[in-house]
């Protein structure tokens, strides 16, 4: 027996109307027509990076990752463009071919998510950036959390911002960019309210505004952090538009993150609105999940992607290096007895969003040789090639997925790629030969390929560098080098060169 179902959540017409579009008219009741269909599509997917390795597992557990980072997502609206606003009024997606996209939130997806969709699927960044527009253009506001298109408020801060702000630095830009820019501005500027049977914007906004940072007695200390950053982001967005007044204005909240370090513990500590810092301050557990969203101060405290020099200098760089250094020690030595500890009670280096990271920020402190060990370390360590062992940590749609992707290619963006001119930071490629198939979209090149000669288990460490046959010594290189097409060698080894990757 056959059994052929549609779905809509708008009516029954559209749903018999997908039902037909989508697989009665094409396939019928032929299965493995339809089977043949949905293998020759994710093919395509899956083979936009190419790597080379003659281990299968490897092979599996790449793809799988891959796999997870793409079907992470939903579609909400139906074949002929029509979705279900916050206030449950009929919408219509001005083309159908770019739906009206959901998921639970974007939370820190700049450092996984954003970054695999903006290099591999860009056509599918910009279907999520019009999305948020048409939330904009139904009920006024963006979302970070639009399950079922409304306004979700399951997590902090407004990190769909960096989203947008990503996808336009990276070149994908057909939409409409002012009103974009006005969007993320408004998310910024605006305080929250509630939205339909939803929450919308930053709840604690004011009290960030008020006083610089925001007190642990009004409210969610560590959003200081978070909301520091998309103001960062919108800084970037107003400089490349030419926004100048905005651009200064949001730079300057862009370094709030400054009025809460402690130079003295060298943490992020809690202060209340009086100014004091919170007494008998312990980093690991002074308002450990409640101040600190889904973790503690010795993680939160590296919450500055924008700006990791300047945080290392308020913190002491000796002292950066070495506390994040014996971080990811401790985080190896540990038997956690339970999810809480991977999310708090530990200086935990890799499992949940907040710390996803880490490994990266030794390069701009330079040590890049520790950004190589540790981010390989993490490869090993949390990511396991069965069922019970593929990710230790909080999956969360796609993103640990997504971040090995980015990963084993050895690239990354700490700040989300949201800089006016961004860059990749180089790291440790896990395969011999990558190719990356860059599809002419969105005034891209043809393809980029990352050779790791001698990459192996053991040899992790760059030796030297060439980009596009010239030697490169920085650990970063522009961004629109990548895009728009060429190559990048790299000599590996089972030692580290401490020459390598350190510009001052």
């Amino acid at each position: 027996m056959q059994v052929r179902t549609g779905i809509s959540y708008v009516s029954i017409d559209n749903a018999a109307e997908n039902l037909k579009t989508e697989v009665s008219n094409p396939f019928g009741w032929d299965f493995d027509s339809l089977r043949a269909h949905h293998v020759s599509e994710w093919n395509k997917l899956l083979g936009r990076i190419n790597i080379s390795s003659n281990d299968q597992r490897e092979k599996m557990r790449f793809y799988n990752n891959m796999y997870r980072s793409l079907c992470s997502r939903n579609i909400f609206s139906d074949v002929n463009g029509e979705w279900r606003d916050a206030g449950e009024k009929v919408r219509k997606m001005e083309d159908p071919s770019s739906p009206a996209l959901g998921c639970d939130a974007f939370w820190n997806t700049f450092w996984n998510l954003n970054q695999f969709w903006n290099l591999v699927t860009p056509e599918w960044t910009n279907r999520w950036v019009k999305s948020q527009l048409a939330m904009y253009d139904s009920n006024g506001w963006l979302a970070k959390g639009p399950a079922g298109m409304e306004y979700v408020p399951v997590m902090v801060a407004e990190h769909e911002i960096p989203l947008i702000v990503g996808a336009y630095q990276m070149g994908i830009r057909d939409y409409d960019v002012e009103k974009a820019y006005e969007a993320v501005r408004k998310m910024q500027t605006t305080p929250a309210q509630k939205v339909g049977g939803g929450f919308a914007g930053n709840r604690d906004l004011v009290s960030y505004l008020k006083y610089g940072y925001v007190p642990y007695d009004k409210g969610r200390f560590s959003n200081s952090l978070e909301y520091s950053y998309d103001d960062w982001t919108v800084s970037q967005f107003a400089k490349a538009l030419g926004k100048k007044a905005d651009y200064k204005m949001f730079l300057s909240r862009g370094y709030y993150w400054k009025n809460i370090i402690d130079p003295d513990m060298g943490f992020a500590r809690m202060k209340d609105s009086k100014g004091k810092w919170l007494p008998d301050f312990d980093p690991y557990k002074s308002g450990a999940n409640h101040h600190y969203v889904e973790g503690n101060s010795w993680q939160l405290s590296f919450f500055v992607p924008q700006d990791v020099p300047a945080l290392a200098k308020a913190i002491g760089k000796d002292r950066f290096v070495e506390r994040l250094d014996w971080g990811f020690g401790e985080s190896y030595k540990t038997r956690f007895n339970g999810m809480n500890d991977l999310y708090w009670n530990y200086p935990v280096v890799q499992g949940n969003q907040q710390s996803m990271h880490f490994a990266f920020l030794f390069n701009w402190v330079q040590k890049p040789w520790l950004t190589q060990k540790w981010s390989r370390a993490i490869i090993d360590r949390y990511y396991g090639y069965g069922v019970a062992n593929a990710y230790l940590g909080d999956e969360d749609q796609g993103q640990m997925s997504a971040w090995f992707i980015m990963a084993s290619l050895g690239l990354f963006q700490t700040d989300g790629g949201c800089c006016v001119d961004p860059v990749y930071e180089i790291a440790s490629p896990l395969y011999k030969k990558v190719e990356i198939d860059l599809g002419k979209q969105f005034g891209r090149g043809e393809k980029f390929v990352i050779e790791a000669k001698n990459a192996s288990r053991l040899n992790k460490y760059v030796q030297s560098a060439k980009l596009n046959g010239k030697r490169l010594q920085d650990f970063k290189f522009p961004a629109r080098e990548l895009l728009k097409g060429g190559k990048l060698e790299l000599e590996m080894g089972p030692e580290p060169n401490k020459k390598w990757g350190i510009v001052e």
